[in-house]
């Protein structure tokens, strides 16, 4: 048996959220990457009957057959160690962790009733806590039978939030259910995910609605977007990354190590931005050059200067250009590669960096 908090045990955490697309699978995945990363046994599971989101996910790059898993546990006559075994997946990448998948949903739903889900969850996870120290189970977006049964099975559950009003609603719904079914004791906490403004007043409004601690934000991170849609696993050293490390030292200060970047202030936020950081300066350096050749004009009409005809006609001609250049993505990517090239040069010169 593995070792929590200096006694025996391991902790298994339902990843839950009140509706879909929450990023709640791209969540789950990392958090189980971190964990394995720091040296501990983690069981990823997918439970999501519905979509098997997180089972087509690793299925691109880091598991080798998604035909098996949850289903073929739920036929199996006695569930036990050996047949979790057989149905368990190496991850690619990984060390020391692996993956169920939710195999063909398809038959498990015209094959169980809600007695089968409840025992085959409370039996995983009983007989998984031998082996693990972390068991990740990814639910279903929203709240339904098998969530509910996965709930019940689990130590902790882990709700994953965004900033729109929807879904707070949602998740909301959500936590009052948890309250229903007498299962509000194993609310660990809440994220926030796909952050890109400040979000104080959310984390503020969730602790006082969800009767839960706030854990942290998730910046928007258009990288580990990317590499989620190429069936990828965002980079350690991404913002992403960090942020979840974070939830996860909150979570379990004493097992785990402390993050190595700091966690992002609310008024970190602020600044954040959808674009990358060479379009935001290809579209100041637009801005910029529309207003000094406005300026010109201006200027011109109010007969402070004489710029000539010439003049005029090349400054109205470029703010044109500009104007269909600043609703280009790739142009103003274009321009702002341009100049952070250009900053980098004079900065290596003034400051006698060789690099």
């Amino acid at each position: 048996m593995n070792i929590y908090n200096g006694t025996a045990s391991c902790r298994a955490i339902a990843i839950v959220s009140g509706k879909g697309g929450s990023g709640k699978t791209m969540v789950a995945a990392t958090m189980a990457t971190i964990f394995d990363s720091l040296g501990h046994k983690v069981l990823l599971v997918d439970a999501d009957y519905g979509t098997a989101g997180l089972t087509y996910y690793m299925g691109l790059n880091t598991v080798a057959n998604i035909s098996v898993g949850l289903t073929n546990l739920s036929s199996q006559e006695e569930l036990n160690a050996e047949s979790i075994n057989r149905y368990s997946q190496k991850m690619g990448g990984f060390k020391n962790s692996e993956f169920i998948g939710v195999g063909d949903h398809r038959r498990y739903l015209k094959s169980s009733s809600e007695t089968d889900i409840e025992v085959l969850f409370k039996r995983l996870v009983e007989i998984s806590k031998e082996k693990y120290d972390f068991i990740l189970i990814d639910c279903r977006g929203g709240i339904d039978t098998e969530s509910l049964m996965v709930c019940k099975a689990v130590d902790e559950v882990v709700i994953v939030a965004e900033t729109d009003t929807t879904s707070f609603q949602a998740t909301q719904y959500l936590v009052d259910t948890l309250y229903d079914n007498d299962l509000s004791d194993k609310l660990s906490g809440f994220m926030i995910n796909k952050v890109f403004d400040d979000p104080s007043s959310i984390a503020r409004a969730g602790t006082a609605s969800f009767k839960s601690q706030y854990l942290d934000s998730i910046p928007f991170d258009l990288d580990a977007t990317k590499s989620f849609l190429v069936g990828d696993l965002p980079a350690r050293t991404s913002m992403f990354s960090s942020q979840i490390w974070h939830v996860i030292y909150k979570l379990y200060p004493e097992t785990i190590k402390q993050p190595d970047l700091r966690s992002l202030a609310f008024s970190d936020y602020r600044g954040l931005s959808l674009k990358d950081s060479d379009s935001l300066l290809g579209g100041m350096m637009i801005s910029f050059v529309s207003l000094a050749l406005g300026t010109i004009l201006m200027y011109d009409q109010l007969s402070f200067v004489d710029f000539g005809r010439n003049t005029i006609a090349y400054s109205i001609m470029s703010i044109v250009i500009l104007s269909v250049l600043s609703g280009i993505e790739p142009a103003r990517r274009s321009i702002g590669r341009v100049f952070s090239i250009y900053k980098r040069f004079i900065t290596r010169i003034f400051t006698g960096s060789r690099r």
